[in-house]
């Protein structure tokens, strides 16, 4: 297994076994969120919040289980995490038209507006990660990004 695990020291012709591929990943989900977290310092939120932001953007309104498990966190992280939100503003609470018993979590105009900052945000970040990448090359990282994924939380469901 190969010990080399900063940027500078890669390279690209070194076999790559599983352990390297994995380390690999860890580090550029690290360096991807200190980007993101360097830009998002600017704003009212805290960690995480942006990804609620995106979710309910995308979603629509969803109930607190439902936003917990696209967020793939407890329903009590996500009813700390909305509440925050809701007092700052960012989300409120409606009931359900078709269930009485539901409350759905929706976006304010506030936290649609940070949640396109968020997207322009992700979008630069992006950008710059990915400036050294052909379209087809993104395309295939993006695959494979997503193939990996799916295994592992199949793995964490067995």
């Amino acid at each position: 297994m190969s010990t080399t695990h900063n940027a500078g020291e890669w390279s690209p012709d070194a076999p790559a076994d599983e352990a390297d591929v994995l380390i690999a990943l860890r580090f550029a989900e690290r360096a991807a969120r200190k980007a993101v977290a360097e830009e998002l310092a600017g704003t009212v939120l805290h960690t995480g919040q942006e990804l609620v932001l995106a979710k309910l953007l995308h979603h629509g309104s969803l109930p607190v289980a439902r936003l917990a498990k696209v967020l793939d966190v407890e329903v009590p992280t996500a009813t700390k995490t909305t509440q925050r939100m809701e007092a700052a503003g960012l989300v409120r609470r409606v009931k359900s038209t078709t269930d009485a018993r539901q409350v759905g979590i929706e976006l304010t105009d506030r936290g649609v507006e940070l949640a396109h900052t968020v997207q322009e945000i992700y979008d630069r970040a992006g950008r710059r990660a990915l400036a050294q990448l052909s379209p087809e090359d993104r395309r295939i990282l993006r695959n494979l990004l997503w193939t990996i994924t799916g295994t592992l939380e199949d793995l964490t469901q067995l």
